[in-house]
C-alpha cells in the first residue's frame, strides 16, 4: 500500500508537469501490476513517445536547455543524433566515421555534446555520432544505444507508453518467472566497446532460428533463404509467418518484410541471423531485457 501511495503522489507531480508542458505523463501506475512485480520504483519509469514515422519508443533527452525524444533501441551500441536535431548547443567535432548499422550504410562525424541528460543519468560531456548521411532514411531523431543501458534491466511496455529502466532490479526475472520462461541473450559484453549484436533463439513455423529485435523497424524483417524456405520463392518482398514463439509466447500471421542483406549483420558468425523482431510483434506483449545476467522475459 506504501508504495501504491508513493507511486500515486509522483504520478500526480508528473501529470501537472505534462500539463504545462505538452509533454507525455505516466498512466495510473497503481493499475500495473508489473512495476512492483519486477521492483520498479517511480524514479525509474520514463514515459514514451511513438508512432508515425518512428514507432519505437522515445524518452526525452535534454542537451543543456533544448529537448528532444530520441529513440531507445538496443541493437545500437552508442548515442547517434541526427545532424541539427540539437540546433542551439555547442558541439565539438572530432573525427568523421563510417558504419554498417543494421544493414545501411551510414556516415558520423563523431564529437562531444555538452550537459547532456536522460532517464537519469547526467553527463556534463558525451561523446557521440552525429548521421550525417544514411543509405536507408534515418526517421528518428537520435538513438540511446546499449551502451548505456547494459548494467541494469529494462522494460518496455508499448500499451502503457513506459520505459523502465533500474541499474539495480531490485527482484530477479529467475523468481518471478519459471526458468522455461527466461530467453537467454548472445551479446559479447567482455568487450569494452561492446561491440556484437543481441541474439536470441525463437521458432519460426515450428523451426528454430537465430534472432534479434530492433525498435528501428515498423515491420519483422526476414532473410531471403529464411523466406524461400517458407515459400518456396525468392522474388517476393513480404512473407507471412504461420507462427512465432519466443520463449513461451507465441504469435501468429506476421506479415514480414524480406531483407536481402540481413545475413551480412554479422558475416563471420558460422550460424546467421534469420530474423530481425520489429514493433509490430514488440507492440504486442511487455518485454523485460536483464543485461546483467543474459536473459529475457516475454509477457
Amino acid at each position: 500500500m506504501k508504495t501504491v501511495i508513493v507511486n500515486s503522489q509522483a504520478l500526480l507531480i508528473l501529470l501537472f508537469f505534462a500539463a504545462c508542458t505538452n509533454e507525455p505523463a505516466l498512466p495510473d501506475l497503481s493499475t500495473i501490476p508489473w512495476i512492483n512485480e519486477y521492483g520498479y520504483n517511480s524514479s525509474e519509469l520514463f514515459p514514451i513517445k511513438s508512432g508515425g514515422q518512428v514507432p519505437g519508443p522515445q524518452v526525452k533527452v535534454s542537451v543543456n536547455t533544448e529537448i528532444q525524444y530520441l529513440l531507445i533501441d538496443v541493437n545500437t551500441i552508442d548515442f547517434l543524433v541526427r545532424e541539427n536535431t540539437f540546433r542551439d548547443v555547442n558541439f565539438e567535432p572530432q573525427r568523421m566515421s563510417n558504419r554498417i548499422s543494421e544493414t545501411s550504410e551510414m556516415m558520423f562525424e563523431e564529437g562531444y555534446l555538452h550537459n547532456v541528460s536522460f532517464l537519469n543519468m547526467d553527463f556534463p560531456i558525451l561523446y557521440v555520432s552525429m548521421i550525417k548521411r544514411s543509405s536507408v532514411p534515418f526517421r528518428a531523431r537520435g538513438i540511446i544505444g546499449r551502451n548505456f543501458l547494459v548494467d541494469g534491466q529494462l522494460t518496455i511496455d508499448m500499451q502503457n507508453k513506459i520505459f523502465a529502466y533500474s541499474a539495480n532490479p531490485a527482484v530477479s526475472l529467475r523468481n518471478l518467472t519459471a526458468d522455461s520462461n527466461l530467453v537467454d541473450i548472445n551479446l559479447k559484453l567482455r568487450n569494452s566497446d561492446h561491440l556484437g549484436i543481441l541474439k536470441f533463439y525463437c521458432h519460426i513455423n515450428k523451426i528454430k532460428y537465430l534472432a534479434t529485435l530492433s525498435a528501428r523497424h515498423n515491420t519483422t524483417q526476414i532473410s531471403a533463404e529464411l523466406a524461400q524456405a517458407i515459400t518456396g520463392k525468392t522474388s517476393n518482398r513480404t512473407a507471412v509467418i504461420e507462427s512465432l514463439k519466443i520463449g513461451h509466447r507465441e504469435f501468429f500471421g506476421i506479415k514480414c518484410e524480406i531483407n536481402n542483406d540481413l545475413m551480412t549483420l554479422e558475416p563471420e558468425n558460422s550460424e546467421a541471423i534469420s530474423s530481425i523482431i520489429g514493433m509490430d510483434v514488440l507492440n504486442q506483449c511487455l518485454w523485460t531485457i536483464d543485461f546483467i545476467n543474459g536473459w529475457m522475459v516475454i509477457e
